[in-house]
């Protein structure tokens, strides 16, 4: 059995800003309005025959997608970035290919450092997946749980999936 939930339906929705260090088009500060869809496989179960709960998938996706929401998110583990903390802002140093220093400072609040070499859909589409795996194992709501499927949306039309196989 699948159950699905449709971003744009659901309201699985955020909107930060990004870099894709090192490409030419996508290497600046830009944003998209992302959505995010979710398909789990697995047996139902439990008292009420269940794959997952939809309420509580969609309250674990939503409570991402809120840490997410208007914010820059930036790769903490990208190979020519650091970054560094004073008071209440954080500053970033790119190193480009050609050896240029691109030096980047920010209000800590409006960054969010995520765990990941790089911040393009596909990227955060894993990271999304191995939350909601991380949230439904910690609730014990993973053991019928055959695979989770997440899509991260840069908009209509474009976006990354991932597919984490559990069994």
């Amino acid at each position: 059995m699948i159950l699905e939930l449709n971003g744009i339906y659901a309201g699985l929705r955020f909107s930060a800003a990004h870099i894709v260090f090192g490409h030419d088009s996508c290497g600046v500060i830009h944003g998209h309005s992302y959505y995010v869809d979710v398909k789990l496989s697995g047996e139902p179960s439990g008292e009420f025959g269940f794959v997952c709960d939809f309420k509580v998938l969609k309250q674990i996706v939503k409570e991402l997608c809120s840490e997410l929401d208007h914010k820059l998110l930036v790769p903490r583990d990208h190979e020519n970035m650091e970054y560094s903390m004073e008071g209440d802002s954080i500053y970033l140093e790119y190193v480009e290919k050609s050896g240029n220093v691109k030096k980047y400072m920010f209000p800590v609040e409006d960054i969010n450092l995520l765990p990941l070499k790089s911040t393009t859909a596909e990227d955060i589409s894993i990271y999304f997946t191995n939350y909601i795996e991380d949230k439904l194992q910690k609730m014990d709501l993973e053991k019928s749980i055959e695979w989770i499927e997440t899509t991260v949306n840069e908009g209509i039309g474009q976006g990354a999936r991932y597919t984490l196989h559990l069994k």
